[in-house]
């Protein structure tokens, strides 16, 4: 059984131009030296192909998947591109990935390192994150014609201490086992899956995002 690190950097972005391009540095610097020969970074943007092993101190022993087109689309699921890893590799049912998208920049590495072991302690085949709610689905709406609405909850509790309790999904860290990745939907989620509690993070979609992130470091 072996760990694998593996990062997707599609060359298109909806939030800002190269915005992979950008984001790639900051989940680098998460990985030690004697990670580099267990990462794969997946990418169809030849910049990256080019510029991989120069950016970082000629570490050559990076894996790169040079993704096909009918994988880079904005339609395709991650689900695809990690079994596309996984065929390319012939990596095996019993190895572990690790996934880290690239628009997390606050993630370090010991995040890394605990949400692995909350998964290996929970004797888990797949991880993702929960971040607490800032307001309840209970209350939530759905907007309707003419001004009304629908709730997102079919529910008549009106106490807040009756409301079930509720998080918010995150891919900040994603943790599964190779043979789990059939049993898991597009969101790498299965019914199985274990949750690691995460405090509020930045998830950049825009260049605002990335500034605002890089000024509160700063100051």
């Amino acid at each position: 059984m072996s760990i694998y690190y593996v990062i997707p950097a599609r060359r298109n972005s909806k939030g800002f131009a190269f915005k992979n391009r950008t984001l790639l540095a900051y989940t680098m610097k998460t990985l030690s030296k004697d990670d580099l020969d267990k990462t794969i970074v997946t990418t169809d943007d030849e910049w990256i192909l080019d510029k991989l092993d120069t950016m970082y101190c000629g570490y050559t022993n990076i894996k790169l998947r040079k993704r096909p087109k009918k994988l880079s689309q904005d339609s395709t699921s991650h689900k695809l591109v990690l079994q596309d890893v996984i065929d390319k590799f012939k990596l095996k049912n019993d190895d572990i990935i690790i996934y880290l998208y690239l628009t997390y920049p606050q993630r370090n590495r010991i995040d890394i390192e605990n949400a692995l072991r909350f998964y290996s302690k929970n004797n888990a085949k797949s991880l993702l994150c929960k971040k607490e709610l800032k307001t309840s689905p209970y209350l939530m709406m759905y907007e309707l014609p003419e001004n009304k609405g629908e709730k997102i909850i079919d529910s008549e509790l009106w106490r807040r201490q009756d409301y079930r309790k509720c998080f918010e999904r995150s891919h900040f860290i994603v943790i599964f086992q190779v043979s789990e990745l059939d049993k898991l939907n597009d969101f790498l989620w299965n019914k199985n899956t274990v949750f690691f509690k995460i405090n509020e993070t930045v998830d950049v979609d825009s260049m605002e995002d990335l500034e605002r992130l890089n000024k509160n470091v700063q100051s």
